[in-house]
């Protein structure tokens, strides 16, 4: 089954406003796919693009954060004055504004996806030596595992959760740069392709990712950042969750103990979520939790969509923090209360002052964090008896670090399951993954917000979007 979309190169469009930081290596000017190739310095302001195009408002800097799937975790009270995101929320996915959204998200999902592959080609006939040694292998590694990424979440979008169904193929796979999208396979088939790829990634950046490898280049482009970019451990995590969502319990540990074993990535500590001055004045702000980061997207439009939607009085309000326990160090870090008594999320929040800049990190869209390692081990543990480890010790560690009640030693294995539940309601605010959880585990009832043991149900086809009518029409032809 073939489908055709309408490609926006990034060669002849991307332009970008110095932001002091690794991203300033695209080009001021447009130019041609072949002139891009000529040096090691196309190659990366291909790569940017990527990038810069998964970090925008329509994807992860977005729709795919705080946009579109976070509401659909049931966590927000939605503003009377928008009926039609208030739908959206209720899983009627129909509206006009629905249509619309999904419309843009597939549109440039591929379309990102396009460009990443002409790069992952061009990078594979590279042989003119324009890199370092083990440069181009960096940025082959890296352009695999975001196309990965991309895919992934196209699954999870729009196919049904393997458990449900295991025959869905609504999504067309493409590795190369035609104007064809390529064909649709079954969710299978396409994760096999991504784990080839991502098995390749891993082995690439494995030798040669300064973030693993010790290595260090002269040129500042493969240096820099390496825990905000596809980097070897956001490898590993990412295979990590996708066998988990394909029921590989074991590989889905290995790859997450690997993550927590490397030490490379820890959990912050209360002290330096805000740092103070002996009279209180604020020294660092860090309410994105920056050190337990595996891969994070530099996006200032999720800050800007934190701020209007989530920090105000208008719009998107948390319903309650009542699944906090006491103490729970993300609680004063993540929510505030405002003038209305209503509570915002704050974790994308920064100061508007210029001279209050220094303060903060880069503003990021948290992509994998250490803790969701610890979330998918503990339930792979649970889920396969043979791996020799503890569920409930490997959660306890987790709780600790998030100054939140342990679980007692003899917790059943039912209960270490609501607990793990009870986690991601808890540890992924702002971030668009409860509902993937949601889905992944085919929940029949979610928590409502309210965490009092209340529940609304779910009807199983509210976990897949509706293919965009564009593709109904001229490409894949059916939801069915």
């Amino acid at each position: 089954m073939k489908t055709n979309i309408h490609i926006l190169a990034l060669f002849g469009s991307l332009l970008l406003a110095s932001c002091g930081n690794w991203l300033d290596v695209l080009p001021k000017s447009e130019v041609d796919e072949n002139e891009m190739f000529e040096t090691a310095n196309g190659y990366y302001s291909s790569l940017t693009g990527v990038y810069i195009n998964m970090a925008s408002a329509d994807l992860y800097g977005g729709n795919l954060t705080l946009t579109l799937t976070e509401p659909l975790g049931q966590q927000y009270a939605i503003s009377n004055n928008e009926p039609e995101r208030e739908k959206w929320k209720n899983f009627d996915y129909t509206t006009t504004t629905a249509e619309k959204n999904l419309l843009t998200v597939w549109s440039q999902m591929y379309n990102t996806i396009v460009n990443c592959n002409l790069l992952i080609d061009r990078l594979r006939e590279e042989e003119r030596h324009l890199f370092e040694t083990g440069g181009k292998e960096v940025l082959l590694g890296e352009a695999l595992g975001l196309r990965a990424y991309m895919y992934f979440d196209l699954i999870r979008m729009f196919n049904e959760s393997p458990i449900v169904n295991p025959e869905s193929q609504k999504v067309p796979y493409k590795t190369d740069f035609g104007l064809s999208i390529g064909t649709s396979f079954k969710t299978q088939e396409v994760v096999n392709y991504l784990l080839d790829d991502l098995t390749e990634a891993r082995e690439l950046l494995e030798s040669n990712d300064p973030l693993v490898s010790g290595k260090s280049y002269r040129d500042k482009y493969l240096n820099r950042n390496r825990n905000q970019r596809m980097n070897y451990y956001a490898v590993c995590g990412l295979l990590a969750r996708i066998y988990l969502y394909m029921g590989d319990y074991r590989k889905a540990y290995d790859n997450a103990i690997a993550v927590i074993n490397s030490e490379k990535f820890r959990f912050i500590e209360a002290n330096e979520i805000i740092e103070t001055d002996r009279y209180g004045n604020e020294l660092k702000v860090d309410h994105l939790f920056v050190p337990e980061l595996l891969f994070g997207l530099y996006s200032e439009s999720i800050h800007n969509i934190s701020l209007s939607r989530y920090e105000g009085l208008r719009y998107d309000f948390i319903q309650s923090t009542n699944c906090y326990g006491a103490g729970d160090l993300r609680l004063d870090a993540w929510y505030e209360n405002n003038s209305l008594g209503k509570i915002n999320l704050i974790k994308y929040k920064r100061s508007s002052k210029a001279e209050d800049n220094g303060k903060y990190g880069d503003p990021l869209a948290p992509m994998l964090k250490l803790g969701e390692m610890y979330l998918i081990a503990s339930e792979s543990v649970l889920n396969d008896p043979s791996i020799n480890d503890d569920a409930r010790d490997i959660l306890n560690t987790f709780k600790q670090h998030r100054k939140t009640a342990e679980m007692a030693s003899g917790a059943t294995d039912t209960e270490i399951a609501d607990e793990i539940t009870h986690e991601y309601i808890c540890e992924f605010r702002g971030e668009g993954q409860l509902f993937w959880y949601y889905k992944r585990t085919n929940q029949s009832s979610i928590d409502n917000g309210n965490y009092r043991g209340t529940t609304i149900p779910v009807e199983v086809n509210a976990y897949t979007f509706p293919l965009p009518q564009y593709e109904i029409d001229f490409g894949t032809g059916s939801n069915h």
